[in-house]
């Protein structure tokens, strides 16, 4: 079965957001009014519903329908929900609700404070992160986040309706993933990133914290130990699949 959201309400909604994109305040009457039309479309579109609850919690900071409430921070957000109005046909097929683990459909993901990988069905990537990235970065979240935005980034296409759970050992990545929020900047970026390809490719990503995962095949992938990685996998590709620059990667 599928959900549709009509081009009209799509227009109005895409018109709504541009009047908000570039403003820093608005009263709380202004902001109930925009919840309104994301809340009908995150009905259809799922991944909306952690930048709608964002949004609710946002509304609570002033009593007054007439005091102003700061916005400033949710520019990007709302660039990211308006770049996915103009790229979306209006259709939506409902996701299913039985969840599966990542691990169920051959998918791996791991870094570490150098490098990355994953793996997917016999196709795989492989990365070190940049000196800019390195530079600026000291979560061990953002590291782990990476891999699991780049494979949606690449594969997100093959899963259409799904949702797919992943088992990560730091607490940090489970919450932002469940979130869909973080209040590092850099962070966020990747967040946006997730949330539109979560959106375009109409799956839902989940994430629960265990720790100790054992997982070995993309482990040796993100620590280039790749006679063991083949050991693992003899029947994967031959070359890894290009991955995104962090400039494509990441959504300001």
């Amino acid at each position: 079965m599928e959900a549709r959201l009509p081009k009209e309400k799509i227009a109005r909604i895409q018109e709504v957001i541009e009047s908000f994109s570039k403003r820093n305040t608005c009263t709380k009457r202004e902001l109930l009014s925009l919840l309104g039309h994301l809340n009908f479309a995150s009905r259809v579109i799922l991944p909306g519903r952690s930048f709608v609850s964002h949004l609710i919690k946002l509304s609570t900071t002033v009593k007054k329908l007439s005091h102003h409430v700061h916005i400033k921070n949710c520019r990007s957000d709302l660039a990211m929900w308006s770049q996915f109005l103009k790229n979306w046909n209006g259709i939506s097929f409902f996701i299913n609700d039985d969840i599966i683990k990542a691990a169920d459909i051959q998918l791996y993901t791991d870094a570490t404070p150098k490098s990355f990988g994953g793996f997917y069905q016999g196709s795989w990537f492989q990365g070190e992160f940049t000196s800019e990235l390195l530079h600026e970065q000291t979560s061990m979240a953002f590291f782990e986040l990476y891999p699991i935005v780049m494979a949606c980034a690449l594969w997100g296409h093959n899963w259409s309706r799904k949702r797919i759970l992943f088992f990560c050992d730091n607490l940090s990545t489970v919450e932002i993933i469940s979130k869909g929020r973080s209040k590092i900047q850099s962070i966020m970026k990747l967040v946006r990133k997730l949330t539109y390809l979560s959106a375009l490719y109409n799956f839902v990503i989940h994430a629960q914290h265990i720790a100790g995962v054992e997982n070995t095949v993309a482990d040796s992938i993100s620590r280039y130990q790749m006679r063991k990685f083949r050991s693992l996998q003899p029947l994967a590709d031959q070359e890894p699949t290009p991955c995104l620059k962090p400039s494509q990667l990441m959504m300001s």
